[in-house]
């Protein structure tokens, strides 16, 4: 399902929708394709080449000279960040393609933004990735994971005050539904925010009559029938023996927690292992009486909490349930909700053999995002006393699958990281 949007400059999100750093970062070259003209910081080619060639001598003569021609230091910085008005490449980007380490390094500190991306839709870690050049892509890896943090704690000040009652940032707060006042382009499907905090209370969802496919009022896809495969994997750690090497039924009949019904999918894979007890929390009204309707409530080890997991979850953990495994998979949420629920859920995770897991939609349409996205998450939740591991998984998706869905949340990649949280030993 459809689990935390991606707003605008920030890549740690969940499931569902792409990633609208690209939208920030590509709104520049947006506006260059509705503007005739484009004003080039003097000197642009000569750092073009320099970076190209890797003269770091002549970068660093450039800026010292701008600085001297401009002492508010505009000039500089866009001579380190200004991306071809034809082609979008920064300097950054042909620094990281050739693997100079030290004049990414460079400008970096001169502010150029590491997660800039060109007309192809590549940034400076896809090249250096593309040319394997490590040491590179660590750097441009630890600059981009300790931006998202920042903007990240500096977005939930922003939440939590607005949560006291300040209209002024209900726009920050949101998705930034003013598109007028970001320069963003509303009409644009990908440039408009993923986050639904009206889903639970003004959203209409359908299931298609295969039960394969759940949309809602906009047709944004809640779930769909493609990601079973990764489900199945899901369930394996969690309620199953894949951690110990063996498929084999476990001896022990586990305690699950599945936040997010949708179609069922890893909750059906989840009873396939038998677990002592399974609780499923649920939100929407129809998917609720879906399950009610397919006979859920009936069965045995199956508790449905119909309602919010905000809501629910203190109330497992106040009747002191522990779950050797918990998967998280919502939909329209924001990345800080996904933060508060780790923050809770370590509340009723088993020690020390306790797992839990959740749907790795982190900007799906940019590899190299999608890795920075991974190691901010997985540094939020060290800081909880868990390690992370991302496994690959194989997973193919038809083109034809998108039919009828306003827009795709997983973009052409054939390996999914499903992340697998334990105790730290």
């Amino acid at each position: 399902m459809n689990t935390t949007q991606t707003h605008q400059g920030n890549i740690c999100e969940g499931k569902r929708k792409h990633s609208e750093m690209m939208d920030t970062c590509s709104i520049n070259n947006h506006e260059e394709e509705e503007d005739s003209f484009v004003r080039i910081v003097p000197h642009h080619t000569e750092m073009m080449t320099a970076c190209s060639s890797g003269n770091h001598a002549l970068i660093l003569s450039l800026l010292n000279d701008a600085t001297s021609k401009d002492s508010s230091g505009i000039t500089r910085r866009l001579l380190a960040s200004q991306q071809d008005p034809t082609t979008g490449k920064s300097p950054l980007m042909l620094a990281a393609a050739i693997g100079h380490l030290h004049i990414c390094q460079t400008l970096l500190e001169e502010g150029a933004p590491w997660n800039a991306l060109d007309r192809f839709g590549k940034c400076a870690g896809s090249y250096a990735t593309e040319n394997e050049h490590w040491e590179v892509v660590n750097l441009l890896v630890e600059y981009g994971t300790r931006a998202e943090l920042i903007l990240g704690a500096s977005i939930r000040l922003e939440r939590q005050l607005n949560s006291f009652g300040s209209a002024a940032l209900s726009g920050v707060m949101e998705g930034k539904k003013d598109d007028k006042s970001t320069g963003v382009d509303s009409t644009n499907v990908c440039h408009q925010p993923c986050t639904k905090p009206d889903y639970l209370i003004q959203t209409k969802v359908r299931y298609d009559a295969a039960n394969t496919l759940l949309l809602d009022d906009d047709n944004d896809a809640v779930m769909m029938e493609w990601e079973r495969p990764l489900m199945e994997a899901h369930a394996s750690f969690l309620a199953g023996n894949a951690h110990s090497g063996t498929d084999t039924t476990p001896s022990i009949r586990k305690r699950v927690l599945n936040i997010g019904f949708g179609l069922g999918i890893i909750d059906t894979a989840i009873q396939s292992y038998n677990p002592s007890l399974h609780v499923i929390v649920e939100a929407h009204p129809t998917v609720y009486n879906k399950m009610l309707r397919d006979g859920w409530d009936q069965k045995e080890n199956v508790r449905i909490c119909f309602g919010r997991w905000q809501d629910e979850l203190p109330k497992l953990i106040a009747e002191g349930i522990v779950f050797d495994g918990i998967f998280y998979d919502t939909y329209g949420e924001h990345f800080t909700d996904l933060e508060d629920f780790h923050a809770l859920m370590v509340h009723c995770l088993a020690r020390p053999n306790g797992f839990y897991s959740f749907f790795n939609g982190l900007a799906p349409d940019n590899l190299f995002f999608h890795g920075v996205a991974c190691n901010c998450i997985k540094m939020q939740l060290s800081h909880l006393g868990l390690d992370t591991e991302f496994l690959p998984c194989d997973i193919q998706v038809d083109e034809k699958v998108w039919d009828g869905v306003r827009r795709k949340y997983w973009h052409g990649r054939d390996t999914y990281y499903l992340p697998l949280i334990t105790w730290k030993k």
